[in-house]
């Protein structure tokens, strides 16, 4: 699979809430914003939390949005989030969308959710970092509106929910990865 974006173009990163660390991480980001992408994150620990160090770590806060499912008064987050790091961005000049998933009365799930096809809008390709059931969602999501989705994890990830195709071996930023392949459906 090629992978062709212009400069302009926006990149979803996400992935698991448990990944505590992945050599897939830091090169990924630093591909893209060498190719002058901007990026798009959740507020969650683990591969958010890892995206979100790895663009500032690069000082490139200004080409980063984070989609939080909390205030920025710190409600709506829970133990596993990583709003001190999100704080950090948006003093460091990233942009943040508050409440990106609704109203904090909605349940968390459904806000992660919510905030995570926020964070997709726009966006021209989306990739995850050893991704989980509701990492999974939003990539049924991409693809089903016709975007690229690439996935780091050891082996195939579970294939996406209501989309026809398959995961299939490719490179991307050098690095191996998985590729959803949609199925193309015969008119004749």
């Amino acid at each position: 699979m090629e992978f062709n974006f212009s400069p302009s173009s926006r990149v979803l990163l996400g992935g698991s809430r448990s990944l505590v660390s992945s050599p897939a991480v830091a090169p990924v980001v630093e591909s893209l914003l060498a190719a002058g992408c901007s990026l798009s994150v959740g507020c969650s620990a683990g591969a958010d939390a890892l995206a979100l160090g790895a663009v500032l770590a690069c000082g490139a806060a200004a080409r980063l949005s984070v989609f939080a499912a909390g205030s920025a008064a710190g409600a709506g987050f829970w133990s596993g989030s990583a709003f001190a790091a999100v704080s950090e961005a948006a003093a460091l000049g990233a942009r943040v969308s508050w409440c990106a998933g609704g109203a904090l009365s909605l349940p968390l799930r459904a806000r992660l959710l919510r905030r995570s096809l926020a964070a997709l809008s726009g966006c021209a390709l989306a990739v995850f970092f050893q991704p989980g059931p509701g990492s999974l969602a939003v990539a049924a999501a991409a693809a089903a509106r016709g975007l690229p989705v690439v996935a780091f994890a050891p082996s195939a990830p579970a294939a996406l929910a209501s989309c026809a195709g398959a995961w299939s071996p490719c490179s991307f930023c050098g690095l191996s990865a998985w590729c959803w392949s949609s199925a193309q459906v015969s008119l004749f």
